[in-house]
């Protein structure tokens, strides 16, 4: 796959994740001031981090939410059907029907729906439900690596090996290729963009950072409404997430082996930046010479906390991440924030920095 940019242009990256929840028959501020950003001479991507339908992703024909998950893709294409560059969804646990054992079939179901919409374009990675790696040779100077992590704390059928159309055929050949994929762009001097839906590192709920209100409200966790307070007993929940975890959290063990091994392997080379979704709020954390974005609020938001050691930015917000490749080889990250009071417009800019 190649979107050959000239070389004396920038090149940019929109990072977008969780998206599922917009409106799905009206037109959604955040897509629109993802549109707003769209240059037709400037040659760009758009990523979307997973979580595309809420909330249990593509159902099968004839159940109750089935026609509310194809509206949601069609306002996905409706947004992007007259834009010039490269477009990419990958998936999230919410897509592989909340980790349930029959997932499988719903990322199956999406994929296709997603190809149909886009009229077979590949706009959908890693394809059939694999894990990946997908490389994807974007111009000369940028490469972007698709991973599907979900894949890694699914339930029931999680395919891998050839009879599913899968590069990989084990667990230890997937980190395998992924180094094999990240050695040779760095040794052709390239940018590295790596890409799957679950953070490597967060200071949000999934990554065990939890509010006092949390623990005298625990179910604020799950709905800013419910204000019932358990203290003493209330804590339970908030220490087990971050302890144990539930499987989408980092302190599950599923998620901790895959967060372990690609840390080991993305920290071997500098100024590699992973973006990820999962936690609803943006983030920019810089640690081991790499550089971690969150960029899971396209639809829904949740706090972050504003002290961790690594974090650079984060904010709750509805909105999205640019990345801009310049040809001198310098990158530029900016986050860009929904302004209801201007409609159709770029947004505000609440953080923007040269990060290499």
């Amino acid at each position: 796959m190649s979107l050959i940019a000239q070389s004396n242009h920038s090149f940019e990256v929109y990072l977008i994740g969780d998206t599922g929840d917009i409106h799905p028959t009206k037109p959604d501020p955040v897509l629109q001031t993802l549109c707003a950003h769209f240059n037709p001479d400037q040659p760009s991507a758009v990523v979307f981090l997973g979580d595309n339908i809420y909330p249990r992703g593509m159902p099968p024909k004839g159940t109750l939410l089935r026609r509310n998950a194809e509206n949601t893709m069609k306002m996905h294409f409706e947004a992007l059907k007259d834009y010039h560059g490269k477009v990419v969804f990958i998936a999230g646990n919410h897509d592989w029907n909340k980790g349930r054992k029959d997932g499988y079939d719903y990322i199956v179901r999406q994929e296709k729906y997603i190809q149909k919409l886009f009229e077979g374009r590949n706009v959908f990675l890693p394809s059939n439900g694999c894990p990946g790696p997908v490389e994807m040779d974007i111009n000369p100077r940028l490469t972007i690596v698709a991973l599907d992590t979900q894949w890694w704390l699914q339930k029931g059928l999680r395919p891998i090996g050839k009879q599913y159309g899968c590069r990989v055929s084990t667990e230890e050949e997937f980190f395998e290729h992924l180094i094999e994929i990240l050695d040779r762009n760095k040794r052709e001097n390239k940018h590295l963009l790596v890409v799957g839906h679950h953070p490597v590192y967060s200071y949000a709920i999934h990554g065990g950072k939890f509010q006092l209100k949390h623990h005298i409200f625990p179910l604020t966790i799950y709905d800013k409404n419910a204000w019932l307070p358990l203290p003493g007993i209330g804590s339970l929940l908030p220490l087990y997430r971050k302890f144990l975890g539930a499987r989408e959290d980092m302190a599950h063990p599923r998620y901790r082996r895959l967060r372990k091994k690609l840390k080991e392997i993305l920290s071997q080379y500098p100024d590699l930046i992973y973006a990820a979704g999962h936690e609803h709020n943006l983030q920019y954390i810089c640690k081991n010479h790499n550089h971690f974005i969150v960029s899971g609020s396209g639809s829904k938001v949740k706090y972050v906390v504003q002290d961790g050691k690594y974090l650079r930015f984060g904010e709750k917000v509805k909105g999205f991440f640019k990345l801009r490749y310049d040809p001198d080889g310098a990158v530029y990250l900016s986050a860009w924030a929904v302004d209801m009071s201007r409609k159709l417009d770029k947004g505000r800019v609440v953080f923007e920095e040269q990060i290499i």
